[in-house]
């Protein structure tokens, strides 16, 4: 037991030096981007859009609060989503969509002399979305069909986790980033997945 707390001890003392060290280099960064994504409950395709801000407390460790809205396109068998029940002229409209507000603390793992980032990030997410999702036909009590709608609202909060992979353009004062977010409610993970890319302006 008295090992572990040496060696836990050792660890922190090593970590706090280095961010200590790296915490001279401040940097802000305004990210916009646009992917596509997955809706892993109903089984929907669907396309987010992001803003996210980048505070860089050291060169490798940010804190980035970001707001994020989803919306389905289609389901996976592209029989009964949005676009194609619209195609189609029926009315069996079904849709998801999502507002996202997280707050990613991410650390860069990989970090080269060209300033090629590999960065894991993690925490608390807030969703204000619903689902209107269509069932099917039941046959009324006047022998004609119904429709049958199952409408969820969220108001919850969960957690995400990401992966981004960034590196510098051409121009200094931008930054490129491809994101893979995982984001999760009620022990489902991942509920939501999402891929997109983020075009950084530095402040």
């Amino acid at each position: 037991m008295k090992r572990v707390l040496i060696v836990l001890a050792f660890l922190f003392v090593s970590v706090s030096s280095a961010i200590a060290q790296e915490s001279k280099d401040k940097e802000l960064i305004y990210r916009i981007g646009a992917g596509p994504a997955i809706e892993g409950s109903w089984g929907f395709w669907a396309v987010n859009f992001m803003n996210e801000l980048s505070y860089y407390a050291t060169p490798r460790f940010s804190i980035n609060p970001s707001l994020t809205y989803f919306a389905s396109v289609a389901d996976f068998d592209l029989g009964g989503g949005y676009w194609q029940s619209r195609m189609n002229g029926e009315n069996t409209e079904t849709f998801v969509s999502s507002l996202f507000t997280d707050v990613r603390f991410q650390y860069d793992v990989i970090k080269t002399s060209k300033d090629f980032r590999i960065g894991l990030g993690f925490g608390p997410s807030f969703q204000y979305g619903g689902d209107g999702v269509h069932g099917g036909w039941v046959l009324n009590e006047f022998g004609d069909y119904d429709s049958v709608w199952r409408v969820e609202r969220h108001v919850r909060l969960g957690y995400v986790t990401q992966v981004t992979f960034d590196w510098q353009g051409k121009n200094l004062n931008r930054r490129n980033t491809l994101g893979v977010s995982m984001s999760s409610f009620e022990g489902y993970w991942p509920y939501y997945l999402m891929v997109n890319y983020r075009l950084g302006f530095k402040l």
